[in-house]
């Protein structure tokens, strides 16, 4: 039988103990790591230089703007795969009445941001007309679980067609040139340009 608690003392905290923190392949067992003294001096001194702006598009008829649906789609990527007719809409705005390319990865946010763009676009609240949507794989195909292979196919059905981009993990690594190394990313590529060319 437990003593009486004494009321003038507060009782001990309990304190929860967490599991072991697990091993990160960068910063090991450690929560998070300091900079040296004086970092943001040191990286003002050695400033980087600036970026010279992009050079306007020379916009015509077969100008086809890439879109994200959402950030880190690789619309840059694949816009650097194809002809100067293919423009990162990052770079330079779609311009009034252009059509675009939708593109967004296997994420669920990335997949509902598509899908409410294609709304918008059979509403008329875009200012550019999608003509089709490219789904980048963000994870190897065996890793991405069937209601969200259920969802990204019933987002692909919104649109006049749409494409898919395999998982490539090397483009993925420092210093990697991303080649189209695959014969259904060539088909993609091949497919782009064409939509550019003649709008289907």
């Amino acid at each position: 039988m437990e003593s009486p608690r004494n009321p003038f003392v507060p009782a001990p905290e309990v304190v929860e103990e967490e599991d072991p923190m697990e091993e990160d392949p960068i910063l090991g067992a450690r929560e998070s790591i300091r900079g040296p003294q004086n970092l943001q001096q040191r990286l003002a001194d050695a400033p980087v230089p600036d970026e010279e702006p992009a050079a306007p598009v020379d916009v015509s008829q077969a100008t086809l703007w890439l879109v994200g649906a959402s950030g880190g789609v690789g619309t840059s990527t694949l816009a650097g795969l194809c002809s100067e007719s293919i423009v990162d809409a990052a770079v330079q705005e779609p311009e009034w009445a252009g059509r675009a390319l939708l593109v967004c990865s296997t994420s669920a946010s990335s997949l509902e941001s598509a899908a409410q763009l294609a709304r918008k676009s059979a509403t008329g609240q875009l200012p550019y007309e999608l003509v089709g949507l490219v789904i980048v794989h963000d994870r190897p195909k065996n890793r991405i679980t069937k209601p969200t292979l259920a969802f990204a196919r019933s987002v692909a059905r919104m649109f006049p067609v749409a494409m898919t981009v395999p998982y490539e993990s090397s483009w993925r690594e420092v210093g990697t040139t991303p080649i189209p190394s695959s014969t259904r990313l060539k088909s993609v590529l091949r497919r782009i340009e064409k939509i550019a060319q003649t709008g289907h």
